[in-house]
């Protein structure tokens, strides 16, 4: 049995308003799928999340806290993708064993996050391990990974292909100093490399990555492993 696990970035699902016709497209995409068996999906929290953070770092909230609330905002977001899907968890898990149980019972499983500390992508990878699942799509707002951020750097250089240890020392690089562009978080990738969990770094938007991925094992976008 084949599993795949897909991480949707909230800057591509959650933004000035929540982009339920995207949700909408990727269900439809993935009901066609025949080459993979169980999908699991973990949502980030965009929009949502950073406005409750944002708004309650100006009264000194406890960073735990924010962490907490971020989690909950991933829920939400979650919770809303679920009403696209077919033979998918009503309930959004809370942790990896509860999404791994419910794997077991549906095709689709969604969640969120699950505790402070540790980021969608990190739970996405650990979602992946946990299934045996030996890919990973990480679905952003970018077209892949860059040097820099390609939105502020005109001179961004985009990689078409890394390493885990070349995409951790990137990582590291690029979480430092002000306005740093994080395409995934350290975690994340040392676990990935740890399974041999193959990512691919795609725009989240195009329906025709995520087939060209499950068909074809390709993409327009960066491979990391």
């Amino acid at each position: 049995m084949s599993s795949i696990v897909i991480s949707i970035g909230g800057s591509i699902i959650s933004g000035e308003k929540l982009n339920l016709e995207l949700m909408k497209k990727i269900s439809k995409t993935l009901a066609i799928i025949d080459s993979y068996d169980k999908f699991g999906i973990v949502v980030g929290g965009g929009k949502l999340a950073r406005t409750y953070i944002s708004d309650l770092r100006e009264y000194n909230i406890n960073d735990n806290i924010l962490d907490e609330i971020g989690i909950n905002a991933t829920r939400i977001n979650a919770l809303a993708m679920t009403t696209f899907f077919d033979n998918v968890n009503s309930k959004i898990p809370t942790n990896i064993n509860d999404a791994a149980e419910l794997s077991h019972n549906y095709r689709y499983v969604i969640m969120g996050g699950t505790e402070p500390g540790h980021t969608t992508d990190t739970v996405s990878v650990l979602f992946a391990e946990r299934i045996g699942a030996e890919i990973l799509i990480n679905a952003t707002s970018v077209d892949g990974v860059y040097s820099s951020d390609p939105k502020k750097d005109k001179n961004a250089v985009k990689y078409d292909k890394l390493t885990y240890d070349e995409a951790i020392e990137l990582s590291i690089k690029n979480s430092t100093g002000a306005g740093s562009n994080v395409f995934m978080d350290l975690t994340s990738l040392t676990i990935a490399k740890r399974s041999k969990i193959k990512i691919f770094v795609i725009n989240g938007n195009y329906m025709d990555q995520y087939k060209n991925i499950m068909y074809n094992g390709k993409c327009n976008g960066t491979v990391i492993s």
